[in-house]
């Protein structure tokens, strides 16, 4: 059966015009007012609320070790004559619908770990795993970074590409390299087994010329090198650049 128009219209603006204040507070500090049709619809948006700081909370941990948020410890729900009634509420399939509002906030992507990483991939390029702050003044521009099979071995050996976009004469260049295996781990350095390495040339490179070397690392398995870029340069007139960390 089909609800006329009219009749849903005023429904509708019932429905709109029975909804309530409602007070949320989180830690006797933080206080959020919003509406609702009953004290049960209340209970759910409030219950929400806090789900989503404990989220917010724990993928904040979880990105940087340490969060920079206060843990939620607790809430209440007051209603329009700030009344607590947070343990007055009672409706049908409570506990199932309280299960599913949790559910679906814990399957929500990790919003900070996202922003984080789309920042550090417009500063360092796609697939940056790691942030390198101030990489975006650099005087050299790594173009191309790769592994490199030896021509008489099986091991490997890192091949970058980069590009002198300053305008000034560089006379040496310190490079940092981060590389995985086929698993999507930490490839194997030679000496080193986190993944990392380095590089140096001494090379003169002046302004907008395009350069390439090898370095040998001596790698049993790398497959990827994820990020590569320039922490130090040096400059023929005596200044140094450095990058910040």
């Amino acid at each position: 059966m089909k609800v006329p128009l009219f009749l849903f219209i005023t429904l509708l603006v019932i429905a709109c015009n029975s909804s309530k204040k409602y007070y949320y507070v989180q830690d006797s500090k933080e206080e959020k007012v919003f509406n609702a049709i009953s004290d049960s619809a209340a209970y759910l948006k409030a219950y929400e609320y806090f789900q989503i700081s404990e989220k917010v909370y724990k993928d904040m941990k979880s990105k940087y070790g340490s969060a920079y948020l206060d843990q939620p410890i607790s809430y209440k729900l007051l209603n329009s004559k700030r009344e607590d009634i947070t343990y007055r509420v009672h409706f049908l399939k409570k506990d199932s619908l309280l299960e599913d509002v949790s559910n679906n906030i814990k399957e929500l992507p990790n919003a900070i770990s996202n922003a984080r990483n789309e920042s550090i991939e417009e500063r360092n390029g796609v697939g940056s795993k790691y942030d390198t702050l101030g990489l975006y003044k650099a005087p050299v521009k790594v173009i191309n970074a790769k592994f490199v099979t030896q021509e008489y071995s099986n091991y490997k050996d890192v091949s970058l590409k980069y590009k002198n976009v300053s305008q000034k004469k560089i006379s040496a260049i310190r490079f940092k390299w981060y590389g995985e295996n086929a698993f999507n781990e930490p490839a194997d350095m030679g000496s080193l087994d986190n993944g990392w390495g380095n590089g140096f040339t001494d090379d003169l490179l002046r302004p907008g010329v395009t350069e390439s070397g090898v370095w040998s690392v001596l790698s049993k398995d790398g497959k990827k090198i994820l990020i590569a870029y320039p922490y130090e340069v040096a400059f023929e007139d005596g200044s140094i650049w450095k990058l910040a960390y």
